[in-house]
């Protein structure tokens, strides 16, 4: 498990750079840098949902009983997060709430992708 992850981490970082550079550079060019924290702070959300769930399954490998609910608690845990990020967002500003949830659906979809393609890769 912790080889895959570590494989998963070094691309999930590389596609995260490649996207924050395109996005943040077109940010830069209609003038709404300060939009960049914003985007990280979508991340920052993404990575937390991420973590969450691989240390949860991480967790439930070596468990005999209580599968769900962990899973269930997790859940919980990680739209507690998500609405607090986007709720904090969308107090500042709708442009800070939306480069925000730019900033999650990118990431969130790209870790999910490579988990998808790393696990029919193994195939």
């Amino acid at each position: 498990m912790k080889q895959i992850l570590s494989v998963f981490m070094k691309r999930l970082a590389i596609a995260l750079g490649l996207a924050a550079l395109m996005i943040g550079s077109l940010l830069l060019a209609r003038g709404e840098g300060q939009l960049i924290g914003a985007l990280f702070l979508g991340y920052f959300a993404a990575l937390v949902f991420v973590w969450n769930m691989a240390w949860r399954l991480w967790r439930l490998t070596y468990m005999q009983s209580g599968g769900k609910r962990q899973m269930l608690w997790g859940m919980v845990l990680r739209m507690l997060v998500l609405f607090l990020v986007l709720l904090v967002a969308v107090t500042i500003s709708v442009p800070v709430f939306l480069v925000t949830a730019l900033g999650f659906l990118v990431c969130y979809g790209l870790a999910l992708f490579l988990l998808i393609h790393m696990n029919l890769g193994k195939k």
